[in-house]
């Protein structure tokens, strides 16, 4: 990878939730909340599937900028807000751009999008590059 600059695009990443990963990460977070793995409760509460956690969200974005960066990355700090629900079988894309990059550390500008290019999720992510 070429030394990152301020405005550099992440290559997208397409990524579909299946209903047992969300059962599974429920059940490792502790997560007893049944609108992430019982269909026909998250049905009674509205949703048209079962909701991906907004935990889930933070993962998969810290997991997407560290996969950008490369082995040698290590993260500082992540932070996101959930702007809408995602649910599974729904397709979701990563997306980050660059915003800042200072010495050895970089700053990115992190998303999820829905398939209409609505954000669900946005945030920041701060690596190292060492």
């Amino acid at each position: 990878m070429n030394p990152p600059v301020a405005g550099d695009l992440c290559p997208p990443q397409r990524y579909t939730h299946s209903t047992v990963q969300l059962f599974r990460f429920s059940a490792v977070s502790w997560n007893s909340h049944r609108i992430h793995y019982d269909a026909e409760f998250a049905a009674s509460e509205g949703f048209p599937d079962v909701v991906v956690q907004s935990t889930l969200h933070g993962e998969t974005l810290t997991r997407y900028a560290l996969a950008w960066a490369g082995p040698n990355s290590l993260l500082e700090t992540v932070s996101w807000r959930n702007r809408t629900t995602a649910v599974a079988g729904e397709p979701l894309t990563w997306t980050g751009t660059v915003r800042t990059v200072e010495g050895a550390r970089v700053s990115l500008e992190v998303a999820v999008l829905k398939a209409d290019g609505t954000p669900c999720v946005t945030g920041t992510v701060q690596l190292a590059l060492v």
